[in-house]
């Protein structure tokens, strides 16, 4: 019996690991295949995630390429603009400077003298004057050269007014064309 024991042990033994096996096996690979395709979706998802942060991180500095490049444009047109304006107002000043002495001159015999070198001084400063101002200086020492002749050859009175006032109408051009801000509200009490 000893024998026969043996073997039904055995054959027990060998039953309840069959089911051990046959139960616990299946679900035990089952578990071991999802954790292995859940790697391999992961390894994937971030291979996907660093793709497109490589992609985001590489159109990122172009940008800031393009962006550097654009800053530096207007740099330098804005620096161009700030002397284009430093010039032009002084432009405005010494012409203004030289239409004072020129209606201060308009009805004597310097002012031919100092037509020549308003003619002079245009030639070299014109195009730093706003359109309005340099047509404006232009006409004004063109009339004061003939202005005196005018009173003189007892013209009418109305072109003597006419001619004058193309005379004058020069300083205002030249202060319009600089259009400076006010400097605050001292300068407004100082005017007051």
């Amino acid at each position: 019996m000893p024998e026969s024991f043996f073997y039904l042990l055995l054959l027990a033994t060998i039953g309840v690991l069959w089911l051990v096996l046959r139960s616990f096996f299946p679900s035990y690979i089952g578990e071991k295949g999802k954790n292995l395709a859940t790697k391999e979706d992961i390894a994937a998802i971030t291979q996907k995630v660093e793709e497109v942060k490589e992609a985001y991180a590489k159109r990122l500095k172009e940008l800031e390429h393009q962006n550097a490049l654009v800053l530096e444009q207007l740099r330098s047109q804005q620096q161009l603009r700030l002397a284009a304006v430093e010039r032009r107002l002084a432009a405005h000043q010494e012409a203004f400077t030289l239409w004072r002495r020129l209606v201060a001159a308009a009805h004597s015999d310097d002012v031919h003298a100092l037509v020549l070198e308003c003619q002079d001084w245009w030639e070299k400063n014109c195009l730093y004057l706003g359109p309005e101002a340099r047509d404006s200086f232009n006409r004004a020492y063109f009339t004061a050269s003939s202005h005196r002749e005018l009173i003189r050859s007892r013209t009418s009175a109305e072109e003597v007014k006419v001619s004058w006032s193309l005379l004058l109408a020069a300083g205002d051009a030249l202060l319009s064309g600089v259009q400076l801000p006010s400097l605050g509200e001292r300068e407004a009490k100082s005017a007051a």
